[in-house]
């Protein structure tokens, strides 16, 4: 594999907002990420609207705050404070502003960061299909234990398909038997399972391919691994589930 370099200065996009400050967008390989400056006074409902052309910021963020303060507040009224130091996931549908008199400098890797002050041309058709956002539905109800939802996005003959050779391998035939699978990851790791969408991409034809970053604790040991899903539509249903993992003999003796 070839080594890839660029320069975030020299080689990336700069793109202004409105006021108080600018984000660079640079690429190296496989990574994509952007530096936002934020200065004092900065606010997206303020700064960043008026370019995106949305009610609230439709982008999901995965980052670091370098420096300064941020305020966050989401649609549905929840306020959190993010600090210097702080590795964040925060999801589309908030507003959010620079706290004291010192910048806000962030660190974005998000795949949905490279459409960030983009502008509303750019951003005029929604990048996901029904079928991706039935996924993203589903890892939602997932994480949450949300049986319900899940059945009304699983099939009744649904399958999934783990890889590997360990107690959680193996073929699940049926929405009852792929409920009590989640319900065994559940049970091994004390509660302490869940899988966070990285990335979700979609032919627009009822394939979906999921990736995602899963995180557990069991025995005392917490194990952090990346895998995707592949996702076969039947209608509005997801019928069929192949899981692939990034380290599989590590998963292997994670759930050995």
């Amino acid at each position: 594999m070839a080594t890839n370099i660029s320069n975030l200065e020299r080689d990336g996009e700069s793109r202004p907002f409105a006021a108080h400050g600018h984000a660079e967008l640079g690429s190296a390989g496989g990574l994509t990420l952007m530096r936002g400056v934020f200065e004092p006074g900065w606010r997206w409902s303020n700064d960043i609207a008026p370019i995106a052309g949305t009610d609230s910021c439709q982008t999901r963020h995965l980052g670091y705050l370098v420096s300064g303060r941020m305020q966050v507040r989401m649609d549905d009224g929840a306020e959190m404070t993010i600090e210097a130091g702080d590795l964040f996931d925060l999801p589309k549908g908030h507003d959010a502003w620079v706290l004291d008199d010192e910048p806000a400098v962030m660190i974005d890797y998000s795949p949905e960061v490279t459409r960030y002050a983009r502008g509303r041309a750019a951003d005029a058709a929604a990048p996901d299909d029904k079928y991706m956002t039935l996924v993203r539905r589903g890892y939602d109800a997932f994480n949450r234990g949300d049986a319900d939802t899940l059945r009304t996005i699983l099939t009744h003959d649904v399958g999934q398909h783990v890889p590997g050779n360990s107690q959680i391998a193996g073929e699940y035939k049926g929405i009852d038997a792929v409920l009590a699978y989640y319900g065994k990851l559940a049970e091994l790791t004390d509660g302490q399972f869940r899988v966070d969408l990285i990335d979700v991409l979609g032919d627009g034809h009822g394939h979906v391919t999921a990736l995602h970053q899963m995180t557990a604790t069991r025995n005392g040991v917490t194990r952090v691994s990346r895998g995707s899903i592949l996702f076969t539509f039947l209608g509005d249903r997801a019928t069929d589930l192949l899981e692939m993992r990034s380290d599989l003999p590590g998963d292997d003796a994670f759930f050995a």
